[in-house]
């Protein structure tokens, strides 16, 4: 199972996607079930380099459009 977002920089207005394993080497997760975006590793804007996710609520609001797949 995987998770994809459409981001927008809150930083400098860029979009883009960023994709990540939902799986993290365990039992899948349910879809429907809300997404965990890792806050210990930088998720950074490929325009500005500004880090993203320093808390999950940080990286949630920037968040517009959320994909998920079995």
């Amino acid at each position: 199972m995987g998770i994809a977002y459409k981001i927008k920089c809150k930083h400098c207005g860029a979009e883009f996607a960023f994709s990540q394993d939902q799986t993290f080497g365990m039992m899948p997760r349910c879809v429907g079930c809300e997404g965990y975006v890792e806050t210990e590793s930088p998720i950074r804007c490929p325009s500005c380099s500004r880090r993203l996710n320093s808390s999950q609520e940080e990286f949630n609001k920037q968040v517009q459009t959320v994909m998920m797949w079995d």
